[in-house]
């Protein structure tokens, strides 16, 4: 990749995976703890394992490819998921304004906060401006194919994530979904999110 590709590249990356763990995160609650838990994804809701839950696993499945494919290649198999991802999210924000207008919040119950909507237009909309951009800058630079080969610090990261995500799993069976041991299986879901995508990330061999 050019210099300036790769720098278009690293905000959209962290948005993208800022935007996918509000797929991931529901999940995790979802089997950690169902009892209580209400969720609303994309006109869909439920209670814990009652309603189309499955959702959260497609957009999961879809967003863990995504970011594997941005981290590692193929290049032809990223840019149009990453396209239709920010393209998904700005759609599910418009139709969430127009449905409920300026009262309309993003919720999260567990570390009690509540954002307006239509104050989350501008990134939105301006990280997917930096993606169609990449894509284009990305594309007429037009460099070879390329996957990353799986190293060793790619596992110790990987094995890394999936330990907190048994921590995280062990919280919100102990919590009541709302407390902080509810808050404190929340961070560390992030901080396993995180790392997991960190996991991704192509990395020299070692011994």
């Amino acid at each position: 990749m050019t210099t300036r590709s790769t720098n278009l590249l690293r905000p959209v990356m962290f948005w993208t995976a800022v935007t996918g763990i509000f797929a991931w995160l529901p999940l995790v609650r979802i089997i950690g703890r169902p009892d209580g838990y209400t969720w609303g994804i994309l006109g869909l809701s439920g209670a814990g394992t009652t309603g189309p839950f499955w959702i959260f696993i497609v957009l999961t499945a879809y967003v863990l490819v995504m970011l594997f494919a941005g981290q590692r290649g193929p290049r032809a198999l990223f840019r149009p998921m990453l396209l239709i991802w920010h393209l998904a999210v700005n759609a599910t924000v418009v139709a969430g304004l127009l449905q409920e207008g300026t009262g309309a919040t993003l919720q999260g119950q567990g570390l009690h906060f509540e954002i307006p909507l239509w104050t989350l237009a501008v990134p939105f909309v301006g990280f997917l401006g930096l993606a169609i951009a990449w894509v284009v800058v990305d594309r007429r630079a037009g460099a070879a194919p390329f996957v990353a080969p799986w190293t060793h610090g790619n596992t110790v990261r990987l094995a890394g994530s999936l330990l907190l995500l048994a921590v995280a799993l062990l919280l919100f069976r102990a919590g009541t979904n709302y407390n902080w041991v509810t808050a404190a299986a929340i961070v560390t879901t992030i901080g396993h999110w995180v790392l997991l995508i960190d996991a991704f990330a192509p990395r020299p061999a070692t011994p």
